[in-house]
């Protein structure tokens, strides 16, 4: 499809390492902990400024990493930075160095109509780039452990390590952050969540 073709640049691998600040338990009648341990957590992430090199990526991705990685289509590994986060929306903004990248444009307003066709982007595992399409089949959803309650259900299939990516319409358009899946369907915090992540980093 040539529109996934077009905005599929724009769509990046994250990747996050650091210690977790909960300790892991492997006694829990002794109560000793783990000793710290170094974890690697994935996802990926939408590049939403291109000059400004920022990418918008899911909160949970990103919270507990001490160094994070944007890993572009064409090869590149940029070295990013947490500019703000919300841990109500699950949704983080990163900045990299902006060298030649390609950003989505956002739909605004954002709100997209039960039933419209959508394309959800985005790197799960190891596997490289995935491009799944489907339809909206309802707003105002809410997921566990996400505070935000308006989140756009899709019926688009997503898998582990797609958190963080784009759910695009059919203009090429972002109108969502994938930040859950429920049964492998995609559940996507709308872009008003990114514009507050534009204002708080201002």
């Amino acid at each position: 499809m040539a529109l996934a073709k077009r905005i599929s640049p724009a769509v990046v691998g994250i990747r996050g390492w650091g210690v977790p600040s909960e300790p892991q338990i492997f006694d829990p009648e002794g109560g000793f902990p783990d000793p710290p341990a170094l974890r690697e957590w994935q996802g990926s992430g939408v590049v939403v400024d291109a000059l400004g090199g920022l990418i918008v990526t899911a909160n949970h991705v990103v919270a507990s990493a001490t160094t994070i990685k944007a890993f572009l289509q064409d090869g590149r590994a940029l070295d990013a930075v947490v500019l703000v986060k919300s841990a109500r929306d699950d949704v983080a903004l990163l900045r990299v160095e902006p060298d030649t990248l390609r950003a989505l444009a956002l739909e605004y307003p954002g709100r997209p109509d039960v039933g419209e066709p959508v394309i959800a982007i985005g790197n799960p595992q190891d596997w490289g780039q995935s491009v799944t399409f489907g339809i909206v089949s309802a707003l105002h959803r809410s997921c566990p452990g996400i505070a935000n309650s308006d989140l756009i259900q899709s019926d688009v299939r997503v898998s582990q390590g797609s958190s963080g990516g784009a759910l695009v319409n059919l203009k090429g358009r972002l109108i969502g952050i994938v930040v859950a899946r429920r049964s492998g369907f995609a559940f996507a915090v709308p872009v008003d969540a990114v514009q507050r992540l534009f204002l708080a980093a201002q």
